[in-house]
């Protein structure tokens, strides 16, 4: 039997943030996609098993995990701090999920043909942030904060027509040339977009 359909994980922000290392937990506000946004964007990005949606700075990778358990779609998650990939694979494999993977990796490395769809939220924004970051690791710096959003950009625009994105909190993403605004929610912290 999957271990994630007797889990209570997936019930608030707070049981999935329970199952956090002590380490982890404090930055679930600022840092984690709440699980309903979460429920939101999955239902956007499209739930079917054909589905490939890559997230895009996947910290702890709460989004691909509530994502796998409510979604027969694949979730991949690309994050650089080797300790919140090391996290993420510990509740996947705690949980028993077979419809997600994480990579510990920059997000330069990643093929973007390999994915139908992506998920991003403010992955980069510590690279501008004075305070609330999550480690030290991660250095202000404007010219790579830039660099990484172009980056993402320039990767989206060589997508096909019809790939989805959805984002969160990312207000400098800056698609609109070749994606179309479909929706918003959450007061339009989250929006759908959809490749012309």
């Amino acid at each position: 039997m999957n271990y994630a359909e007797n889990s209570d994980i997936a019930e608030s922000d707070n049981t999935f943030d329970a199952a956090l290392s002590k380490s982890t937990q404090g930055h679930s506000y600022i840092h984690w996609t709440p699980i309903e946004v979460i429920k939101t964007a999955v239902d956007w990005l499209g739930t079917g098993s054909a589905n490939r949606i890559l997230d895009i700075g996947a910290g702890v990778g709460k989004f691909c995990i509530i994502g796998s358990m409510n979604s027969r779609a694949h979730f991949t998650g690309v994050e650089i701090r080797e300790n919140l990939v090391e996290e993420a694979i510990r509740l996947k494999s705690e949980l028993n999920l077979s419809n997600v993977e994480f990579i510990h990796s920059d997000i330069k490395s990643i093929d973007f043909s390999n994915f139908t769809s992506f998920y991003f939220y403010n992955p980069f924004c510590e690279l501008m942030a004075l305070s609330g970051a999550i480690d030290d690791q991660i250095q202000f710096n404007e010219e790579k904060y830039s660099y990484y959003q172009d980056f993402v950009v320039d990767q989206l625009k060589r997508t096909p027509k019809g790939t989805k994105l959805v984002t969160y909190c990312s207000p400098d993403l800056d698609v609109s040339v070749d994606f179309d605004l479909k929706d918003m929610y959450f007061e339009g912290l989250l929006q759908l977009w959809v490749k012309r």
